[in-house]
């Protein structure tokens, strides 16, 4: 994996700073979108590796490497040179794998003698790659390296040319030939940008909308764990097809289990004083629910959010939640008026409040019918219900939800 700076990039003033990694992580993420393109054509007894052989790895068939540039590849470039050099070490088996893959989302440069590797046979690239290097250096050459005229400088080849003639050396040819054989380049490569509209358009027409980016996003997490890190970052066909089996599960367009809510984030846009002076608060407030406030609150935002997912989704239609409401509608008014016959003859109010508020518990503890069939469905979101109904002023009064058990 490598990276440039892109020469529109800036930081905010403008005020660019020499150890600025904002790259790099977008580099890692590049590469680790590509590795789980390369999961996804694991057969059940393959695995890929990240790292350990080079950028993306599976063993007996690719090992490629990626670059997220934004110039040109050119004749001299050190992503091909390097690239070469590295398949050249001698610990890597590359005759272990069909093809070695430089994927770059470099364009080639207008001049480069590179364009037609792809479709050139290994002679021709050696070819190719001798008439960039240009003629190697004489016995001659190098004994005036060593020994310079007196008074005479001979300046060092520069980094690309020792590049150069390092993967050309005679001694590593038969090496360098058989990396040819396997090598192949892609360039023009989407950028991370587009890479992930096209991963989202092929792969994720099973996923709700909404969750596209959350589905994305666990993918890459499950891919840059710890416990695969730590493990020696290797990915197996099961272990990536169970992720993809847990994401697709919970995210399908037509779940069967209660989506996840993110409890935490809606804690903190709760402000009891913004919702006391609602009707569903006063309803809670009149019954001396007042400690109980922040909690329904809640509950409540966590059935319209839920609700307002479901329906961006398309997962949930009107007639879908006014049959859940309604039939909580009636339920809670048919336990209601039991719990008031309980209450006949009691004038104290403070009395009628401690029933009432056990009424409200009793309510809010019972077990939640599932929501449109969703395994799971959350008693927070049961709750939200009776808070929107609570909300609510019907048309008939003798319809109306209370907590209160006196009328």
């Amino acid at each position: 994996m490598d990276t440039t700076q892109s020469q529109d990039a800036t930081l905010p003033g403008d005020a660019a700073l020499p150890f600025d990694a904002t790259l790099l992580f977008k580099a890692l993420q590049y590469q680790l979108l590509v590795a789980v393109e390369h999961c996804y054509d694991l057969a059940p007894d393959e695995c890929m590796w990240l790292e350990v052989m080079g950028d993306v790895t599976v063993p007996g068939k690719v090992q490629a490497e990626v670059k997220l540039y934004s110039d040109n590849l050119t004749d001299s470039h050190a992503n091909f040179w390097n690239t070469v050099k590295n398949w050249l070490h001698e610990k890597f088996d590359r005759t272990s794998f069909k093809r070695l893959v430089l994927l770059t989302t470099q364009e080639y440069g207008a001049q480069t003698l590179l364009k037609g590797w792809n479709t050139a046979t290994a002679a021709q690239r050696l070819s190719i790659m001798e008439e960039i290097a240009g003629p190697a250096p004489t016995a001659g050459d190098e004994k005036a390296e060593v020994e310079p005229d007196a008074g005479k400088v001979t300046p060092k080849p520069s980094k690309s040319r020792s590049l150069q003639q390092y993967v050309l050396a005679s001694e590593r040819r038969d090496a360098l030939i058989e990396v040819l054989e396997r090598m192949h380049i892609t360039t023009g490569s989407e950028s991370l940008e587009q890479r992930l509209k096209t991963y989202e358009t092929r792969h994720l027409k099973p996923i709700r909308t909404s969750k596209h980016q959350q589905f994305i996003y666990e993918l890459l997490g499950f891919v840059y764990s710890p416990e695969l890190v730590i493990g020696g970052w290797k990915i197996t066909h099961q272990a990536f097809t169970d992720k993809l089996s847990e994401l697709t599960h919970r995210y399908m367009k037509h779940p069967k289990t209660f989506p996840p809510v993110d409890m935490a984030t809606l804690k903190k846009s709760v402000d009891v004083e913004e919702i006391r002076p609602m009707p569903f608060a006063q309803k809670i407030v009149e019954i001396g629910g007042e400690q109980y406030l922040k909690r329904a609150a809640l509950h409540r935002v966590v059935a319209q959010t839920t609700i307002s997912d479901l329906y961006k989704d398309g997962v949930l239609f009107k007639h879908m939640l006014d049959t859940y409401m309604g039939n909580h509608l009636t339920q809670h008014q048919f336990g209601r008026e039991h719990a008031m016959l309980g209450c006949s003859g009691i004038a104290c109010q403070t009395q009628l409040n401690t029933q009432s508020m056990m009424f409200f518990l009793d309510r809010n503890g019972l077990p939640a019918e599932p929501f449109c069939g969703l395994e799971h469905t959350m008693i927070e979101f049961r709750n939200g219900i009776y808070h929107m109904l609570a909300g609510e002023q019907p048309e008939d009064e003798d319809d109306e939800f209370h907590w209160k058990l006196w009328r």
